[in-house]
């Protein structure tokens, strides 16, 4: 039996590629994992300032891409965007304040009901293959212990994919796509963190409550007996 916290969370940053994007912003939901409560309450938010964004030479080909489609997705200037990176706080310090944010969320250790892992277990979209990724990354570079399970995650591509391999809807995997398919109205902006995370958690408990009704009907115990 799953006690561990559920964090749900999502980055907005200035690439595509995970190896060398720099989170611009941050945002977390819990989610209690008995109850499936989401915890709004209780969110987080931060806006991060990438490293060398004063200077001419941050603002690569690749960089202004990506610029431009958040001005894009949110009906604003490019230069609205920067404005808003450049107010950000630092990357050290939102990733310490992420992290302190997080400890809220550890167990403590009870071998009587087998809980030996004590942090928080993550979830999100495609977190596995990018934004987990630029966490570590982040931690190794300002030396941090990272936040998270090592083990026990839940990214929601994975259920999705499990789900739907096999169905002719919905027609592609795009978050965007997905919220239209389960009838979702976007929490807030669009592609901004925090409405990502609180969209996330809402189908990810969708699943989670589906999935417990379900394992109570169909019996796994001694099925291949």
């Amino acid at each position: 039996m799953n006690h561990r916290w559920i964090i749900v969370y999502d980055l907005e940053t200035d690439g595509p590629d995970p190896s060398t994007a720099n989170p611009v912003e941050i945002a977390a939901v819990p989610v209690n994992p008995r109850t499936l409560e989401i915890k709004m309450d209780d969110t987080f938010e931060v806006t991060v300032k990438p490293p060398g964004i004063d200077k001419d030479a941050y603002f690569t080909t690749g960089v202004q891409k990506t610029i431009d489609w958040h001005a894009s997705t949110r009906g604003c200037s490019s230069a609205d965007i920067v404005g808003m990176w450049k107010k950000g706080k630092s990357q050290k310090v939102a990733m310490k304040n992420f992290c302190s944010y997080l400890q809220k969320y550890h167990i403590e250790k009870d071998p009587v009901r087998r809980i030996y892992f004590t942090e928080p277990a993550y979830s999100g979209y495609n977190v596995d293959g990018f934004d987990d990724i630029i966490i570590r990354n982040m931690c190794d570079k300002h030396k941090l212990d990272y936040p998270f399970a090592k083990m026990g995650n839940m990214d929601l591509l994975n259920y999705i994919t499990y789900w739907f391999e096999n169905m002719s809807e919905p027609e592609n995997y795009k978050m965007d796509t997905l919220k239209e398919f389960f009838g979702l109205q976007s929490h807030g902006q669009a592609h901004s963190a925090i409405s990502d995370v609180v969209d996330t958690a809402k189908i990810l408990v969708r699943f989670l409550k589906f999935a417990r009704r379900q394992v109570s009907v169909d019996k796994f115990k001694g099925s291949f007996a």
